[in-house]
Formats: C-alpha cells, structure tokens, sequence
C-alpha cells in the first residue's frame, strides 16, 4: 500500500474512533440525566417530578392510605408523627423514619437528611413553607388532598403517576367508583331521609367544605345541617329538626385505631346520645335509627367506605348487591396489606349484609 493510501485510512479509522466516542459520550450523558414529566396537584400548580418517584416523604394518613393503596409504600423514606403512631398499619417504619414532632411542627433538616425526591403532603399541610424551605435543596413540593372523598378518583390517578403505578391506581379507583355508581343508580329516584350527622363531640356535625360533607352527601342522605353557618351547632336544633336517622362518628375518648371499638365503647355512645335532654323526642331516637361508626373505618378509601356504610344502614332493601363489611374487608386486606378486622360499626355488619 502506498504511503499516501495509508495516511487516507489512518485519518478514517481516526475519525470514525472521534465520532464513536461523541456517540459513547452523548449516550453516557443521556443515561445519567433523570426522566421527569409535569403533574398538575391538588392546588393546580403544576410541577415537574422524576418519572418515576422512588424516594418521598408523606404527610397525613389519608395520602399514606393512597399510596399503600397504588402498591408503592416501598418507596416512602419519611413519615409525619401521626402515620408512625398508627404502629398497626405502618410498622413497617422506623423511629428515625419521623420527620416531625407529637405537636406536628417539621424538622426540614430532618427532611433533607432523609434525602427524598418529593414531599406529598395536604393543601392544608403548609405546602408554601415547604416549598420555600425545600427547593433550595431540589426536593420538590407536591400537593395531594387526599381526605376529599369528591376527588378520590384523581387522586388515584395523581398518586398512580407519581410513583408509575397507573394500572393499581385504576384498578383502586375504579373498585370503588363501580359500587358509589351503582349507589348513584339505585337510588337516583328514591326520596332522601332526613339525617343528623355527628362527627365525635356532641354539636360537631358537618357542612360544604368539610371532610365529611361528601361522604354523606354521597350516600343520599338529606343532612338536616348542610345550610348551617358553621360545623358547631346547639344540639337542642337538632331536637327541633327531628331527624329519622342519626349517623354518628365515633367520640371523643374512643381513638381511631386498626381495633375496632369494643362494645362497651359503643354502648356508652348511644347512651350518652339517647339520654341527652330532649332527645328521647326525636324520631330516630325513639325508632333506634341510630349508627355508629369508628373513625378508621369511615375514612377508608378517603371515606367512600364510610358512604357505602351509611347508604346501606339507610336503604338496605335498596341495595341488595352493596355489602359495605365486605367493601372494609377488601380495602384492609387487598389495599392496605391488613388482617380484616369486623366490628367497627354499631349495629353490627355481616360480610353478607
């Protein structure tokens, strides 16, 4: 080969080892950059996120609740006091996992040792305080108000692309949303009945806005309360309004835990609200249309749990095919990873009923 043929193939052979190392080089490059996409949360800011998340922090149970529910608890490196105090459901974290005190006030420097990608926390949680703490360390902030039953579906879906988890999340959504459709359909015609609704303390009953409005709502109950200015009412109107159902929420010294209420507990709630002054005048009292519920049991699936519960204490021959004890034990046992455990309601529901 000639010298000047040579010197043609070195320059070639150099040129094609120049173009295959960019080639390496942009493709090393690109394997080390993070694939994000842009979620809208539960305040519409929109914000960009790894695709998916596999390390955050949560606050509030209700988002603990959705997140064990898509099947992604795995990736949860930190938690708020409240969810590590429910030992039962979360034994699964470690002290050193709590990034807030007893009181609930955060220790960012907790956070940011725990080294999430996110923060999922309420539109109540002081979101702003977290974004303006935690950006600077590139966390992000997202918003997720999962204690609203009316947005239940969306925040499933939200919760499912955060973590990559789409199908579980449609498949927790759409178990639940088949049975309020059914609900919805049986009864679109039927006459409400008059309820009063009590939320643990006696006056405390529930209003547009509050956390418990919808799952009443839902369950075609006509509350004798929605107009009142405030959640606090004087219990001597409910005597006037007369309702023919009662539906009350646990009390106050009865806690919100896994075990359900034992029977004396519930006995002394409708005690307490049979022998109130007056009230052995009120229709739902002197007929005993009174159901109790515990606290844990009605916020299940952010509270349609609860809704298919009451719907069924108040039109059981309605809705023959709706069997909320079975609707409780498929959300601990399939959703939340938990042993089944009955007696959470007064009266009492079989898995049949």
């Amino acid at each position: 080969m000639k010298i000047g043929a040579k010197r043609i193939l070195l320059f070639v052979l150099l040129a094609l080892m120049v173009c295959c190392m960019g080639i390496y080089a942009v493709q090393a490059q690109d394997s080390n950059q993070t694939v994000t996409h842009i979620l809208t949360d539960s305040v519409g800011r929109e914000v960009e996120l790894p695709n998916p998340v596999t390390r955050v922090i949560v606050a509030n149970a209700y988002n603990a609740e959705l997140i064990k529910g898509v099947g992604a608890i795995d990736r949860v490196v930190g938690i708020d006091s409240y969810i590590y105090a429910d030992r039962d459901c979360y034994s699964m974290f470690t002290e050193d996992q709590v990034y807030s005190s007893a009181a609930g006030e955060r220790n960012y420097e907790k956070i940011v040792e725990l080294n999430p990608e996110v923060f999922i926390l309420t539109g109540n949680g002081k979101w702003e305080e977290a974004e303006e703490k935690l950006t600077p360390f590139g966390i992000k902030v997202f918003v997720v108000n999962a204690y609203f039953t009316e947005d239940f579906a969306q925040n499933c879906e939200m919760m499912g692309q955060i973590f990559g988890k789409e199908k579980e999340a449609q498949e927790l959504s759409d178990y639940f949303m088949s049975k309020l459709d059914y609900v919805n359909e049986q009864l679109k015609d039927e006459p409400k009945k008059s309820v009063y609704f009590e939320y643990r303390n006696p006056g405390i009953t529930t209003v547009p806005g509050d956390y418990f409005f919808n799952m009443l709502e839902y369950s075609h109950a006509d509350n004798l309360f929605k107009d009142a200015a405030s959640r606090t009412i004087d219990i001597e109107a409910v005597v006037a309004a007369n309702p023919d159902y009662i539906v009350k929420v646990s009390a106050p010294n009865v806690p919100f835990h896994y075990t359900p209420p034992t029977l004396e507990d519930q006995l002394a709630i409708r005690e307490e609200i049979q022998t109130r002054a007056g009230w052995d005048e009120i229709t739902a009292v002197k007929e005993d249309q009174i159901f109790q519920i515990s606290g844990y049991c009605s916020g299940g699936a952010s509270k349609l749990v609860g809704t298919f519960f009451v719907a069924k204490f108040l039109y059981p021959d309605l809705l023959p095919d709706l069997h909320p004890e079975q609707i409780f034990k498929d959300w601990q046992e399939r959703f939340q990873q938990l042993g089944f455990t009955p007696g959470h309601t007064y009266p009492v529901f079989s898995l049949e009923d």
